[in-house]
């Protein structure tokens, strides 16, 4: 039961982020491997994005949507 709430409350907020998330969008991810890191959204799959590194660094990275967080 407890793992069912925390399940649909990731796929709620994941979907939530996908529906304001675009190609373009500078985006921030809470992951400590990317920890400050300014990120730019490449695409936008079902469950994923692809992210590519503007600052701190070069490479990209596919990210699930609910670690996202838009910058605004």
């Amino acid at each position: 039961l407890v793992l069912e709430v925390i399940n649909s409350k990731k796929s709620m907020i994941a979907y939530e982020t996908k529906q304001e998330l675009r190609i373009g969008m500078n985006v921030r991810v809470n992951h400590s491997k990317l920890v400050g890191k300014q990120l730019r959204v490449e695409k936008v799959n079902r469950t994923k994005a692809s992210l590519k590194v503007l600052s701190g660094g070069f490479g990209s990275y596919t990210v699930p949507l609910s670690m996202i967080e838009i910058v605004k």
